[in-house]
């Protein structure tokens, strides 16, 4: 056995802390935003808990410098605010942990709010969200006062609204009773030019305002498209491997988002995802995003608004959409399905292949009736 001399010995010690140092300067940092009036110092990327079934992943957000986590009362029908509970029980000082609910009637929500603080053994929301709310009519004034209470009685710190359609619910949001809003926020969204699209002047308004601005759907529902699936997008990654993280970056390079709500149900993507807040977004990024978006233009929604109530058979077009891409996008079917299925009966037993042709456009691209079809074949 060849022993070390006396002279490797010091080179070896010496050497040990240069290593260690580069390897903590080579760790990824975490960077911390003001979440609106509400004061609260909020990672740049924060985690979203959607399909998460391996606790450790949460131990590790933790170590990275991670303290915004976001789940709902749907999400995994409870478990994700059980597993989360459990992950933050020690840390929950430390940490602003959101929930929301996504029902329609006010008594079903407060009881939502009892149950989930329950589930995840938590004291009180640090924010608490009326979810998926793309109407002002869908938020009767009863919701609202209790909302208020909740705050009142130390149940939620802060109150949230969660929306697909911002410019939609800027009435709402001109009543100034919300504190935090939850939107969907990318590079699809955008422009290149980094001239504001009419979304990003709602969302930079509400931030002027003082709301705290969450940005989820932030890899545009197709930045993951999975790899293993033969889907059209499939041999993107081959050349392209990092095109989620330059999409994380283009999100975090607008001062007027505090805080992003990626899913994350890996380390692997945990990690990479904190990279996003040490890396500053660039040309290749653009360059990326760029051909990406060509991509995925038939089949991720946009959200504009521009298909509603255009269905003569009365499908909500835009939601379909994005319920396929749950599935196919984030590789997560149950929630697809559980979107789906709560449609009224007469909207489920629609089928678009009856139809000769499509009443549908999108000034974007999305080839509808494709999906729509797509949508009907797996969950209906």
């Amino acid at each position: 056995m060849n022993r070390p001399t006396r002279r490797t010995f010091f080179a070896t010690a010496l050497a040990a802390p240069v290593a260690a140092s580069r390897m903590q300067a080579a760790a990824p940092q975490a960077r911390y935003r003001t979440l609106g009036k509400t004061g609260l110092r909020v990672s740049e990327v924060g985690f979203g808990t959607e399909a998460v079934s391996d606790i450790s992943i949460y131990y590790r957000g933790l170590d990275l410098g991670i303290n915004f986590f976001d789940t709902a009362r749907d999400y995994e029908r409870g478990s994700s605010e059980r597993m989360l509970g459990k992950a933050l029980a020690a840390r929950r000082k430390d940490v602003v942990l959101c929930s929301r609910s996504y029902t329609k009637d006010t008594k079903q929500f407060s009881a939502d709010l009892d149950l989930s603080l329950k589930e995840t053994g938590a004291d009180y929301f640090d924010i608490f969200y009326i979810g998926a709310k793309d109407n002002p009519k869908d938020v009767p004034d009863d919701m609202l006062e209790a909302q208020a209470a909740a705050q009142k009685a130390g149940k939620i710190r802060f109150k949230g609204l969660s929306t697909h359609r911002i410019r939609a619910m800027e009435p709402l949001l001109a009543r100034k009773h919300f504190d935090v809003i939850l939107v969907p926020y990318n590079f699809t969204k955008g422009k290149f030019d980094y001239t504001p699209s009419v979304d990003e002047q709602a969302i930079e308004k509400c931030h002027k305002d003082g709301l705290g601005v969450v940005a989820m759907k932030v890899m545009a529902g197709g930045a993951r498209f999975n790899r293993e699936r033969n889907l059209p997008l499939k041999g993107f990654f081959d050349q392209h491997p990092g095109a989620h993280l330059s999409a994380l970056k283009w999100v975090l390079r607008t001062p007027f988002i505090h805080t992003t709500v990626p899913r994350m149900t890996s380390v692997e993507m945990l990690e990479e995802n904190v990279r996003a807040m040490s890396e500053r977004y660039g040309a290749e990024d653009e360059k990326i995003l760029i051909a990406h978006l060509r991509r995925i233009r038939p089949y991720v929604c946009r959200m504009c608004g521009a298909c509603d109530g255009a269905c003569p058979r009365g499908l909500p077009v835009s939601d379909l959409v994005r319920y396929v891409t749950y599935a196919d996008g984030y590789g997560d079917f149950q929630m697809g399905y559980q979107r789906f299925q709560a449609l009224p009966a007469e909207v489920r037993a629609v089928r678009c292949t009856d139809c000769r042709s499509c009443a549908v456009g999108c000034p974007n691209g999305v080839q509808v009736r494709d999906r729509l079809i797509r949508a009907q074949e797996l969950f209906a």
